[in-house]
């Protein structure tokens, strides 16, 4: 029985100053094969317009959030389907990754074992963000969404939605209009926040003589990340202090530190991880 899991990948240019900008084909409107690579194991088409996804079962019937095309994966008979791009992030903070998105599926429960949106995105193979696109209701409106890529900004990253499909019967996560932006915007659109406690491989590694190290929480709570040499000792405290929910990254810097082999300890509440870390000097 498999879950449905989506990443993501787009490209993008220059951000201006307060404005969402250069997502190739963001909105979907150019149609296929511009900006987008598709993956479709049973070569079913994921960028279309509403004629084309068109099916009895889906009530009300989807249209695009904007303009004639949008992109549709999951519930194919078990297939995988993803849609990605590559992007080369600009160096602005804050960075949001801002989209719309609407489920549609026929199993009552848009988070039940058959059914679960994840997004997973990738800097240089490391992972820097994990998550559900879940809820527990269907959501058969367009809902934005947003994800911070602020820890990404300036980098070139893999950005990749993809499906297991859900079942043999249909589930599907329409999606249209994907933006950069530095702004949330408005207050009652969806901030998505992760679902598990985290701590990210760091990115280099090994590294000299700096490394970012990302993170994740699910709840409020008072946190430490701390580093410590392969004696045990500590050499370095990154973050102390109550953070809430959401996505954080931190650089350290070794640049006094020798060579050899340390550790990351993320603790929040009761909750703790480690992450073993090479120093080359």
């Amino acid at each position: 029985m498999k879950r449905v899991r989506i990443f993501l990948s787009l490209p993008f240019f220059i951000l201006c100053t307060l404005q969402a900008q250069g997502i190739v084909n963001g909105g979907f409107d150019l149609g296929r094969n511009n900006g987008w690579s598709e993956l479709s194991t049973g070569h079913f088409i994921l960028i279309s317009t509403a004629d084309s996804f068109a099916s009895a079962s889906i009530t009300p019937p989807v249209t695009p959030h904007s303009g004639l095309y949008m992109a549709r994966i999951g519930g194919f008979n078990y297939e995988v389907n993803s849609i990605e791009q590559t992007v080369a992030l600009p160096n602005t903070k804050p960075l949001y990754l801002k989209f719309y998105y609407q489920d549609r599926n026929d199993v009552g429960s848009a988070c039940d074992p058959l059914w679960g949106g994840q997004i997973r995105v990738y800097i240089a193979g490391q992972k820097l963000l994990d998550t559900y696109i879940c809820y527990y209701s269907q959501k058969e409106s367009w809902t934005a969404g947003y994800f911070d890529l602020s820890a990404a900004a300036g980098q070139v990253v893999q950005i990749k939605f993809q499906a297991d499909a859900a079942h043999s019967s249909w589930s599907f996560l329409y999606l249209d209009d994907f933006s950069l932006t530095n702004t949330t915007g408005v207050n009652n659109e969806t901030s998505i926040l992760p679902n598990n406690f985290e701590l990210l491989q760091n990115y280099p590694n090994p590294f000299n003589p700096s490394t970012l190290i990302s993170y994740q929480l699910a709840a409020k709570a008072y946190t430490t990340l701390k580093v410590y040499d392969e004696l045990g000792k500590e050499v370095a405290v990154l973050v102390n202090e109550e953070k809430e929910a959401g996505y954080y990254s931190v650089t350290f810097n070794a640049s006094k530190l020798s060579s050899g082999i340390y550790f990351a300890k993320l603790q929040s509440g009761d909750k703790v991880q480690l992450k073993k870390m090479m120093l080359i000097q």
